[in-house]
């Protein structure tokens, strides 16, 4: 049981260790004087992973997703019509769950393609579409 415990921790932090890498030489890697090469691809808001906990604790009505806390003005999440206390349910059709987060999905979507999101707004379920931008 102690071996499946650590383990699980060694590979967290080797994904971790793996991101940053991606991210350093990301940002390393500069040409003729030009600002870094790191791209992020941003849909304009910030948010917390929804768990049952987060959610009485919020009183949302729903167990898994992404929390929208912050929406950047005039973003695609804005333009779009997110709202800050949406919670992001689907991502093109994808769950939003703690085994597959937002982060995750957001960033294997190519800039510029249309995303369909679910998002649950007051007691409803809604859909929204946006453009991923780059940023």
């Amino acid at each position: 049981m102690q071996v499946w415990k650590w383990g699980g921790v060694i590979l967290g932090i080797a994904a971790v260790v793996t991101m940053i890498v991606v991210v350093a030489v990301s940002l390393l890697d500069q040409r003729d004087g030009a600002l870094p090469n790191a791209v992020t691809v941003d849909m304009g808001i910030s948010y917390l992973p929804v768990t049952p906990g987060v959610s009485d604790y919020y009183g949302l009505g729903v167990d898994s997703g992404a929390l929208v806390t912050e929406v950047a003005p005039d973003s695609m999440a804005a333009r779009a019509g997110v709202v800050v206390g949406d919670v992001i349910l689907t991502f093109n059709g994808a769950e939003v769950r703690e085994e597959s987060p937002l982060l995750g999905a957001m960033r294997n979507c190519p800039a510029g393609n249309v995303i369909a999101l679910e998002v649950w707004r007051g007691q409803s379920r809604q859909k929204v579409e946006l453009i991923h931008s780059v940023r």
